[in-house]
């Protein structure tokens, strides 16, 4: 039984990893070249393609390995994809499937078109109850929601990397900001720039915006370095793959970056899951489930630009009941709803065999 799997960024992939290892033989499919290096990193004995844009002749060649079942994650519903592999007779299954409030405006104006494409599955997995009810409403056959799969990712693939290694103190105060966008640069360098006696970590989500963040603080006079190649600095820019959720297990406060500008923001699961007091900017919608339920409980600061990013850090570092309500808030969290994998896992066996 060779199970083919296909997701479109490293933050997908990292998702469904858990889901990936439990199967042994498997073909890999990526849509952005970091997914694909990533992948060749993670999985160096499976075969790796990258597929974009519904290329039919990318299609043809992964199809002529014979995969019996195709695992989807997210929100990678690519028609040609999608109809090619059921003719075939692949088994099709959509794995922590989401549909954003956009998304849905535009399948439901072309329902006619893409109620074929949903039938063709022979389940959804929704990452949300949200997405299960939006699924249905799109004539999807077969929906279920049995948890977010990338809850149960936070805990895996977890290095020992230390504060010594990126030339940190033990005393240091650390602030990482993660996934940072092209708009966001300059606003996180303001923060950089106001806490002189802190570290930093700066991850920028597209490499090619290294060399943006690097002319921002040059211009400031501040000094810092590349993870690869290294020298201790007060500012580290990350340019190395899979050490992201790592390096926040090390920092004091993370900033989730695509939410000071309209991107619509990146995982947050990964600071929260080390009870890391976290800070998000006002353009959330693509995890305001999770903004949500932490803001409720007082474990995350929505911040409307970089001024009153400086004040709320300052409110997190003098504030240590703050803080431990934040722990117990994020352990109670991931005790309750980690699980995800295992179910859908056993439930895609009693389809498949």
């Amino acid at each position: 039984m060779k199970v083919w799997f296909h997701s479109s960024s490293i933050g997908e992939l990292n998702a469904i990893i858990p889901l990936i290892r439990k199967f042994d033989d498997k073909i890999i499919s990526v849509f952005t070249k970091s997914a694909y290096d990533y992948a060749k990193k993670n999985f160096s004995y499976t075969p790796i393609y990258r597929y974009f844009l519904d290329n039919p002749f990318t299609l043809k060649k992964i199809l002529s390995e014979k995969p019996d079942i195709l695992i989807i994650a997210e929100t990678e519903i690519w028609p040609n994809l999608i109809l090619t592999s059921y003719k075939r007779n692949v088994k099709i299954f959509l794995v922590n499937g989401r549909i954003s409030d956009r998304s849905f405006k535009f399948y439901k104006a072309l329902l006619f078109f893409f109620k074929e494409i949903f039938e063709k599955f022979n389940r959804i997995y929704a990452r949300s109850e949200d997405d299960e009810i939006k699924f249905k409403l799109l004539k999807a056959k077969d929906v279920v929601f049995f948890g977010d799969l990338k809850i149960d990712a936070v805990s895996h693939n977890v290095m020992n990397i230390s504060r010594e290694e990126l030339g940190f103190n033990r005393d240091d105060f650390i602030i990482t900001f993660g996934s940072i966008r092209g708009k966001e640069i300059e606003k996180i360098i303001k923060v950089v720039d106001y806490f002189k006696d802190f570290k930093f970590v700066i991850a920028p989500r597209h490499f090619e915006n290294i060399e943006k963040i690097a002319y921002e603080l040059n211009r400031r006079n501040i000094d810092w370095s590349l993870r690869v190649p290294f020298k201790p600095s007060r500012v580290v820019i990350l340019n190395s793959f899979g050490e992201l959720k790592s390096i926040y297990r090390i920092s004091d406060i993370c900033f989730i970056g695509g939410t000071l500008a309209d991107y619509g923001g990146h995982n947050i699961l990964e600071s929260l899951y080390f009870n890391k007091p976290t800070i998000v900017g006002p353009y959330y919608k693509n995890i305001k489930s999770y903004v949500d339920y932490f803001k409720n409980r007082n474990t995350i600061f929505i911040v409307r630009d970089e001024n009153e990013m400086i004040e709320t850090i300052k409110i997190i570092r003098n504030n240590k009941n703050l803080r431990d309500n934040i722990s117990l808030v994020c352990e109670e969290f991931f005790k309750n709803h980690i699980g995800a994998t295992e179910k859908i896992y056993n439930d895609i066996l009693k389809r498949i065999i």
